[in-house]
């Protein structure tokens, strides 16, 4: 889908229930249209710098990126970022609060110099919303729940040290956090506040209950440490890029060394896809789907994935989707989802596409069986 303007390069679409979620946690300034305005501004600008950061980070790391505003804040979307390694990964998930520390402190710094405005004025509640929504948010957005930037950041800096095995222990901390911070929100009455971390705590716990306790055997490997690569990645640092080929059976130099690391696999984009899905996030899902449809092009996955790109109106998307190599492994039920759509919403390439699928699938009758 074509994005609504560019900030520094990069393609930032908004949704319009980004405007309503900001004026809804304005709603105490409702009897007072300037500032409740004031506020609806500096939460979009706000906003939009910390994805730019996160962006400017990926670029940073040869990776394009496009940002999207929508209804819970912001999103930054790159399909390179299997290339990062675990820190390069962590620096980009700090990059969004980071830069929005920056500008509030120089801000602040500029308050103190420069009078801006008489106290208890519009310029003045502008200065103390704009540090509010730069500084506050960011350091609520630091604390290890995932998909906060700071659960990613810790878990990029666990896999860093000891690669995947405490992906239970992460999620763990994410639930206890979420657990503290829904206990202080019920002691201070802050009802978002509140809200937020009961649906953070519940889609980690959600995410742990589907994550095995332990991989099988035959599924367990360890990382030699030739496929470790010094001269482009910190010490430590395994890209999901090599991990991936692990998995997939890269064969191993002849007398390379395991690692001490056992290590139980890598984070399932397909089960971070599914859960956002569930969860009434399907802009969020797509970005996870279609990386775990292309490593792994299960029926399951490339159906959550179709449901994903129906919900976002996303149909380019979805019609290069059936012409690519994997579309054979959507199942009929999938496909039968597709042509209802397509018939409702009178789309005949979507049509064409999938009767000529199936006719792909479906043998002539003078062929043998």
């Amino acid at each position: 889908m074509r994005p609504h303007f560019h900030v520094a390069g990069f393609p930032v679409r908004l949704h319009p229930l980004f405007f309503v979620v900001s004026l809804m946690t304005g709603w105490t300034l409702i009897s007072e249209p300037a500032r409740l305005a004031l506020w609806v501004g500096i939460v979009f600008v706000s906003v939009l710098l910390h994805e730019l950061g996160h962006a400017l980070a990926f670029r940073r790391y040869g990776c394009p990126a496009q940002i999207e505003l929508h209804g819970m804040g912001g999103t930054t979307q790159t399909h390179d970022a299997a290339h990062l390694t675990h820190h390069q990964s962590a620096f980009v998930s700090f990059a969004g609060p980071g830069i929005g520390f920056l500008a509030g402190g120089l801000i602040w710094g500029l308050s103190q110099l420069v009078p801006l405005g008489e106290p208890g004025g519009l310029a003045d509640q502008g200065v103390r919303q704009f540090l509010w929504v730069n500084i506050g948010w960011g350091l609520f957005n630091l604390l290890p729940m995932q998909p906060l930037d700071g659960g990613h950041l810790l878990a990029d800096l666990v896999r860093a040290r000891s690669g995947y095995r405490h992906e239970r222990a992460v999620l763990g901390v994410g639930i206890a956090t979420a657990v503290v911070v829904l206990g202080l929100a019920i002691w201070s009455k802050q009802l978002w506040m509140g809200m937020l971390a009961m649906v953070l705590g519940v889609m980690n716990l959600e995410q742990l209950r589907r994550m095995p306790k332990r991989r099988p055997a035959e599924r367990r490997f360890t990382l030699p440490r030739a496929v470790r690569k010094p001269q482009t990645a910190p010490a430590g640092a395994i890209s999901i890029e090599q991990l991936m080929d692990e998995l997939r059976g890269t064969p191993r130099s002849p007398g390379a060394a395991d690692a001490d690391d056992d290590l139980e696999g890598p984070h399932d984009p397909a089960l971070v896809g599914e859960m956002l899905l569930d969860n009434g996030l399907p802009e969020l899902a797509v970005g996870s789907l279609q990386s775990a449809f292309t490593q792994a092009p299960l029926p399951r996955t490339g159906h959550a994935l179709v449901l994903a790109l129906l919900h976002t109106g996303r149909l380019q998307e979805l019609a290069s989707l059936l012409d690519s190599s994997h579309a054979r492994q959507l199942s009929e039920d999938t496909l039968a989802l597709i042509s209802e759509h397509a018939g409702t919403a009178r789309e005949a390439t979507l049509t064409e596409r999938i009767t000529a699928l199936r006719h792909g699938r479906t043998p002539a009758t003078d062929e043998p069986r």
